[in-house]
């Protein structure tokens, strides 16, 4: 059997000169100093990647609460009950929209980059006028986020906007206000086994959000000043997310060498992945673009052979019965996008004779068409 995903991340050795700090000054949470190096040292990454500017982070329990707190932060003090965001996404966008009050209205996709876009989003306000507290602009399954065009939706609409840029942590190729949602689990290339990143480049929205992460305690104050809760992660986590760091060059050229030996593998039958899958960005997650015609064909021989495959966002989140009943634009895309994206074996170990088996048991089906 090929597995569809194999997490990868330090093994013991690599961890324990950080465990070791840990022992020397017996600090463990609230913020400690590795949990202070591993938010200065995710923040030197990021500012790199993304053209050298200042950013700032606020690290979380998870990815979910990143975009929880994000979206609960952006959009206080507003009216609406709505919150926008495309349904071919992972189902936790809709359940961190849900758990701070608000409900999703599930929007189409482009079927081109499978991403929601300003137009759509238009679109979505005018139908629900007046009720929208703020959009979530999820990155699908890592492609990078047009940031800009979406600092112009929101001056223009004077709608709140963030960033569900859950699997995103190594395309982030630019950070302005607008919370920029990460997550650091185990099976993200940035993973640490747990945990989240909010990131912006204004200091006082991290700031904010930090102390919500707090129970809303100011920095150095015992006083809760804000609704909030527990959560940060552990000095734990964080000696993991140091030891990530230390091999992160390491994995992602790993990562690039494959991402490019599966877009060789496809171009050569005529498959398509996510478009700038491999040349322009790298990702957990490698989707494979089939015709309609053939996606039960494939699929097939895949379970037949014994390669893995998964819909990673499965039919849409209006497919799910916890949000079946929360309006929608009609979805005339997403249908087509969530049959056609089909997630095949990936992992930074995977070997280049997996990589042949899984593009030829493809190539197979294809030619017998």
């Amino acid at each position: 059997m090929i597995p569809v995903l194999i997490p990868s991340l330090p093994e013991t050795d690599a961890i324990v000169p950080y465990l070791r700090r840990i022992d020397e000054v017996h600090i463990y949470s609230n913020y400690g100093p590795l949990t202070k190096a591993f938010t200065d040292r995710l923040c030197r990454f990021i500012s790199a990647q993304s053209g050298g500017g200042l950013v700032d982070a606020a690290l979380t329990s998870n990815g979910t609460t990143a975009i929880e707190l994000a979206l609960r932060y952006r959009s206080a003090g507003r009216t609406g009950r709505i919150c926008v965001m495309p349904s071919w996404t992972f189902i936790a966008t809709a359940h961190a929209a849900a758990n701070v009050g608000l409900t999703p209205y599930f929007t189409d996709v482009d079927p081109v980059t499978l991403a929601l876009t300003p137009e759509i989003a238009a679109r979505a306000l005018l139908a629900n006028p007046g009720d929208v507290a703020a959009v979530i602009v999820v990155s699908p399954c890592g492609a990078p986020i047009e940031i800009g065009a979406w600092e112009a939706f929101e001056e223009e609409h004077g709608v709140p906007v963030i960033f569900d840029a859950a699997a995103a942590g190594l395309n982030l190729r630019h950070v302005g206000a607008q919370p920029l949602c990460i997550s650091l689990h185990a099976t993200k290339a940035l993973g640490i086994g747990e945990g989240g990143a909010i990131i912006s480049s204004d200091a006082a929205t991290v700031a904010a959000i930090t102390a919500m992460t707090g129970f809303g305690f100011s920095a150095g104050r015992r006083v809760s000043e804000m609704r909030g809760g527990n959560y940060r992660i552990s000095e734990y986590a964080a000696a993991v997310g140091l030891a990530v760091l230390d091999d992160l060059d390491a994995r992602i050229a790993r990562l690039r060498e494959v991402s490019l030996a599966y877009v060789a593998g496809f171009e050569r039958i005529g498959v398509s992945m996510q478009a700038g899958f491999g040349r322009e960005w790298l990702t957990m997650t490698a989707n494979a673009i089939f015709d309609a015609r053939a996606v039960a064909g494939v699929t097939a021989a895949f379970d037949e052979s014994g390669i893995q495959w998964r819909r990673w966002y499965g039919g849409g989140c209006h497919t799910h019965p916890t949000f079946a009943l929360c309006p929608h634009d009609g979805l005339p895309a997403t249908r087509g996008v969530a049959e056609t994206a089909i997630g095949v074996p990936f992992f930074p170990t995977i070997a280049s004779e997996q990589i042949a088996q899984v593009c030829g048991c493809a190539e197979r089906v294809l030619a017998s068409r």
